[in-house]
């Protein structure tokens, strides 16, 4: 078993759920993802959370997202707009590319205090309504490049959490 093996089996982590990708240009990830892969349709839309905090400060940032499923597993494209993001640290450091591994979690509470006691920090969180999907979202970057290069994201939604 592999290091970030290890540390899905120690944190108690459901399936990967999502791909996340960063792209510079969503209309052209979109297409390109489309026309090579079959994936689609893609739900496209701005994201811009109610409540954010960057390294556990209070934060503002606007993304530009695309979903759609590959199989069971959805692909997330992430375009940055506005403001400091680790998705806009990772397009200058890296240009575009899979920037993390989303689990979609029970409790959300419960898996974060899980990641803090293992010693991982929060990069990025967000709490918010998300109008697309009719419901609420709370999200957590962690920081764990140092266990396979990838960071691992959490993510409760309502609209998930009710089916």
């Amino acid at each position: 078993m592999n290091s970030a093996e290890k540390l899905k089996a120690k944190l108690e982590l459901p399936p990967v759920s999502h791909i996340g990708v960063v792209v510079r240009d969503m209309d052209k990830a979109v297409e390109y993802y489309s026309s090579i892969f079959g994936i689609g349709p893609f739900t496209v839309y701005e994201f811009v959370p109610e409540k954010q905090w960057v390294l556990e400060k209070p934060s503002s940032f606007k993304l530009r997202l695309g979903k759609a499923m590959w199989g069971n597993v959805e692909l997330e494209l992430i375009q940055p707009l506005e403001g400091e993001s680790p998705h806009k640290d990772f397009l200058e450091t890296h240009g575009e590319g899979m920037q993390h591994l989303g689990f979609l979690v029970p409790d959300y509470d419960e898996m974060f205090n899980r990641f803090k006691k293992e010693g991982f920090k929060p990069l990025t969180r967000a709490e918010t309504y998300v109008e697309t999907y009719k419901g609420y979202l709370k999200a957590c970057y962690f920081d764990t490049r140092s266990v396979g290069g990838v960071i691992f994201e959490i993510v409760w939604r309502s609209w998930v959490a009710k089916s």
